[in-house]
């Protein structure tokens, strides 16, 4: 099987501009989850948008006052968002310091890693938010995972990965993340919105 994160990467790379406007405009819940990151840490804070693509919510979370840096491993997306502050990277292996987090923001990026690496995932997002800090994620809901044609015209595909909430609120505890609240959603698939905390 060719390596799903790369090609995921490659075809974000060639519908970065189509995927950019058609996903401008958020989801329901989007001022709901903003305002819970703004409740549980300060503004001012130190928050990653891991996943950013092209920024629409790294843009959000600098205009509520939070110190954001964006994150994401395609390029293309990077530049279609046209923000300064963002990198290239892997959610595998941030290049971030142990700690540096008050909060860690991924949203409809996880979904794209296949479920044998989730927990260095999780383990990293652990590794660089600090005791206390906060973290929004949200994933596609179901089981399974493979391979789905991208919608946004071509024909390049993603990986998807599903969860469940039981499953993975256990992979979040065994990376040193507690759940704090959770909610089942529906826009054009199902979601898992999860809120969590590095507690200790």
């Amino acid at each position: 099987m060719a390596d799903a994160v790369s090609v995921t990467r490659s075809t974000y790379d060639v519908i970065a501009a189509q995927f950019a406007e058609a996903q401008a405009e958020g989801y329901p819940e989007l001022t709901a989850d903003l305002n819970w990151l703004a409740s549980r840490i300060s503004a001012g804070s130190r928050v990653a948008d891991v996943g950013c693509g092209p920024g629409r919510d790294l843009a959000l979370l600098r205009g509520i006052g939070f110190r954001t840096i964006g994150l994401d491993l395609s390029a293309e997306m990077l530049r279609a968002g046209g923000h300064a502050g963002v990198a290239q990277a892997d959610m595998r292996a941030l290049p971030l310091r142990d700690g540096c987090l008050d909060g860690l923001w991924c949203q409809a990026a996880l979904l794209h890693i296949p479920h044998d690496h989730v927990p260095e995932v999780l383990a990293e997002f652990a590794r660089v938010v600090r005791p206390g800090g906060a973290v929004h994620l949200v994933v596609a809901e179901g089981d399974g995972e493979g391979w789905e044609r991208h919608g946004y015209g071509g024909d390049g595909l993603r990986w998807f990965a599903y969860h469940r909430l039981d499953s993975l609120t256990a992979l979040l505890a065994e990376a040193g993340l507690t759940v704090l609240d959770a909610a089942h959603r529906s826009h054009y698939r199902a979601w898992l919105g999860v809120r969590a905390a590095k507690l200790v």
